[in-house]
C-alpha cells in the first residue's frame, strides 16, 4: 500500500514507474481521494509493492412471501425485496487504520447501497491481494453482483486469500468459523449480535447501523491475526517474490529477507534443493536451483 504524499490517504492505485537520469527508479501512482489537489504523484521506490486488503462485507437478508415455514423453492414473483450491503470494513495489511462505510438511515430505509458499494470498488481494485474468511464463496461473488448492478467494470486482477480454504485444507479444528477458531488460538473473537440488529439496521436505526459497522470492523481484525498466523502453512499464497523490488531472495509468503539456510533439505523425485527458513513467518521454502545434477534415470 503506497500513500499519497499530497493529502496522506491510501486510497491510491499504481500505474508502473518512472527512470531518471542517475538511473534511480520512481513509483507512480495516481490517489483516488477525490479531495486531493495532486492527482499524479512519484515516490521514492519501496522493497514491496504488494498492497493486501483485508475486507469483509455484512448484507441485509431478502424479504420473501412463504406458503410454510420450509419452502423448497421460492419463485422471484415471492420477493418483496432482495438483498443490499448494509456496510463494508477494509483495512491495508501494512496499517492499523480501519476503512469503512455504512449506510445512512435514509439509505438502509431505501435499501440504497450504491454510495457504499462504489466506494468499495474503488478500494478493491488498488489491492494486488485480498484477503478474506470465506470470501470466494460469498463476499466476492456477492460484491460483484452489486458492481455489475450499478455499471462498474471488472476489478483489476488480483490475487484471493481465502483463510477458510486455508483452514481446512490445512487443519482439524472442530469448528472453521471465525469466533471459534480464534477463541481456540487465544484471540477475542466476534463481537455477539442477534437477528435483531439487521432488522433495526433495516429500519434505519442509526444506533445499530453504527454497531453493524464495528462488528465488521472487528471480523476484519479478527480475521487478519488469523491471516498472519496461518498464512505460512497456505502452499497457495500468492509469492511475494513478484512484488519485491530489491531483487534478494526473500520469503514467498511475507516477502522477509530475513532468512536462514537449515540442515534438511527439499528432496524431488529427481533433485535435491537447499531448504530456507523465514524467521518472521516461518516458512520454509526451497532454492530454484537444485544442488547437484542427479543420475535418477527413471521415475514413478
Amino acid at each position: 500500500m503506497i500513500n499519497c504524499p499530497t493529502c496522506g490517504k491510501d486510497r491510491t492505485n499504481i500505474r508502473g514507474y518512472d527512470t531518471l537520469a542517475d538511473g534511480t527508479r520512481k513509483i507512480k501512482g495516481f490517489c483516488l481521494n477525490e479531495e486531493c489537489e495532486t492527482k499524479y504523484f512519484r515516490v521514492a521506490e519501496t522493497r514491496s509493492l504488494a498492497r493486501i486488503l483485508h475486507f469483509d462485507i455484512e448484507t441485509a437478508p431478502m424479504k420473501v412471501y412463504v406458503w410454510d415455514n420450509h419452502p423448497d423453492f421460492i419463485p422471484d414473483a415471492m420477493l418483496d425485496r432482495d438483498w443490499y450491503v448494509i456496510c463494508w470494513s477494509a483495512n491495508w495489511d501494512d496499517s492499523d487504520r480501519l476503512i469503512s462505510a455504512v449506510q445512512t438511515p435514509e439509505e438502509a430505509i431505501n435499501a440504497n447501497d450504491e454510495r457504499i458499494v462504489r466506494i468499495l470498488w474503488d478500494l478493491m481494485d488498488a489491492a494486488d491481494i485480498v484477503v478474506t474468511k470465506n470470501g470466494k464463496s460469498f463476499d466476492e461473488k456477492k460484491m460483484n453482483e452489486r458492481f455489475v448492478c450499478y455499471g462498474l467494470p471488472p476489478i483489476s486482477q488480483y490475487r484471493h486469500v481465502d483463510t477458510q480454504e486455508v483452514l481446512k485444507k490445512n487443519f482439524r479444528f472442530s469448528w472453521n468459523g471465525l469466533d471459534a477458531v480464534r477463541h481456540r488460538m487465544g484471540g477475542e473473537g466476534k463481537i455477539k449480535t442477534d437477528f435483531s440488529w439487521w432488522v433495526k439496521c433495516m429500519q434505519g436505526n442509526q444506533e445499530y447501523l453504527n454497531k453493524m459497522s464495528e462488528y465488521c470492523g472487528k471480523d476484519i481484525f479478527e480475521n487478519k491475526q488469523l491471516y498472519h498466523d496461518i498464512r505460512a502453512w497456505d502452499k497457495q499464497h500468492p509469492n511475494m517474490g513478484i512484488y519485491s523490488q530489491t531483487g534478494n531472495p526473500c520469503c514467498p509468503v511475507c516477502g522477509s529477507e530475513n532468512l536462514e539456510e537449515i540442515e534438511v533439505t527439499y528432496k524431488t523425485q529427481v533433485n535435491e534443493y537447499m531448504q530456507f527458513r523465514c524467521l518472521e513467518c516461518g516458512r520454509t521454502p526451497r532454492a530454484r536451483k537444485p544442488l547437484k545434477t542427479t543420475n535418477v534415470q527413471l521415475v514413478g
